[in-house]
């Protein structure tokens, strides 16, 4: 029985970790949408497919808000049990929404399959409900009124549960709210600490203004609300704004920072390549995310092992010296593809290092010929952390690189 202990514990940990990882995803995901939207998300619970786990968290979330979200436990499976105890709980009856039966076995059969019958249990709605359209899946969302509260109860896929969101969750809040409209601005910031920005920012900023900060991965996002100032108090913070970081700011508006430098491509007429160690192709990626893009981005490398650099190189690595080596896979995306500007980027994303350099350390080559720049950064978190804000940063660096040819 010990050994048979020990076998499972690793499972059991990997399955609790994944859970938790899954979940942390969803309240990221909408908690940026709701900040994006003026709201913001004041309570996270997690809990297992377990009826008492399931109505004490609700208990809990009941007692300190008048809206709740509930995401996952809507499938067809045993373990899908989040409308039954909810329904329960409220002293609901679920009751057969014979057209979702018919529905369902619509999409089924356009797919040349046959519905399960276990698929049915989806289609149990609680009495007074309303059902929100899930266009990713066949489990509806579901909106209940009850004891002056609002329930969503949603899918937990992502990609069924963000949709219903901003399709659903999202206009329902914004009609329910009375009182003066907002209207939200936003300011991005690159190479600031979030407590240095605010502490800045708080020496300056108007009493009345309402103001929320998001920090993700070297990016910070100031939020505020036009409407709670003047407006000569809104003209003076944009200058004092300026004034005090005008070097750091991203762009007076919620947009990807691919995006912005999308922007300075087009604006400029470049062109540029990647070359890319630790970020796998990310920022070749993120560039791509942007629609129009073809025009500036011509080739993107991924030389993750030495042999994939010397290649790129066309002669053997003869160095350990990461700086001297990101200026010349640079310069050989340079000579190979003829681009306006190109840029490479290397380093150690952990957990453990496999060179002379640190866990977080890269570097950063940008060159167009005339101009070459070698930056070197000490970046912290988990390997994907580390990955993630890598990325940003080669953006960053781009970003400020091509302000300073003009």
């Amino acid at each position: 029985m010990a050994s048979e202990l020990t076998k499972s514990s690793p499972d059991i940990l990997n399955a609790i970790k994944a859970a938790k990882e899954k979940n942390i995803k969803i309240f990221s995901l909408i908690g940026n949408i709701l900040y994006n939207s003026g709201f913001s998300l004041h309570t996270e619970l997690t809990v297992s497919d377990n009826e008492p786990e399931i109505i004490n968290g609700f208990k809990y979330l009941e007692n300190k808000n008048d809206l709740i979200i509930i995401s996952g436990g809507l499938g067809p499976t045993e373990d899908d049990i989040t409308k039954e105890v909810i329904s329960k709980y409220l002293n609901l009856e679920l009751v057969l929404d014979t057209k979702h039966v018919d529905w369902m076995k619509e999409r089924w059969n356009s797919r040349g399959l046959k519905m399960p019958e276990t698929n049915i249990k989806q289609a149990f709605v609680p009495q007074g409900s309303k059902k929100l359209k899930n266009t990713k899946g066949t489990a509806p969302g579901l909106h209940i009124d009850t004891k002056n509260k609002n329930i969503f109860i949603l899918p937990g896929p992502p990609n069924e549960f963000i949709p219903l969101v901003n399709d659903e969750l999202i206009p329902f809040l914004k009609q329910s709210i009375k009182g003066k409209k907002k209207e939200y601005e936003f300011i991005l910031f690159y190479n600031q600490a979030e407590s240095h920005l605010a502490n800045e920012i708080n020496k300056f900023k108007p009493k009345d203004i309402d103001i929320a900060y998001l920090a993700s991965k070297g990016v910070i996002k100031l939020r505020y609300d036009k409407n709670s100032i003047s407006k000569d108090e809104h003209n003076n913070f944009l200058l004092n704004i300026k004034n005090c970081f005008n070097e750091d700011i991203l762009a007076y508006e919620n947009v990807d920072i691919s995006k912005i430098l999308f922007d300075l491509l087009k604006i400029n007429d470049l062109t540029i390549s990647t070359v890319e160690s630790i970020t796998g192709g990310l920022i070749a990626s993120k560039l791509t995310q942007n629609p129009g893009i073809s025009n500036n981005f011509i080739s993107g490398d991924i030389v993750y092992t030495s042999l994939a650099k010397s290649k790129l190189l066309n002669f053997d690595l003869d160095t350990d010296d990461w700086e001297e080596l990101s200026i010349e896979l640079c310069f050989a995306s340079l000579k190979k593809y003829d681009p306006s500007i190109s840029i490479s980027i290397l380093g150690e994303a952990g957990p453990i290092t496999s060179s002379q350099y640190p866990v977080g350390k890269i570097f950063i080559a940008i060159s167009n010929n005339d101009k070459t720049q070698v930056t070197e950064h000490k970046l912290y978190g988990n390997r994907s952390e580390i990955i993630e804000r890598a990325s940003n940063k080669a953006i960053w660096e781009l970003i400020k690189f091509i302000k300073s040819l003009y």
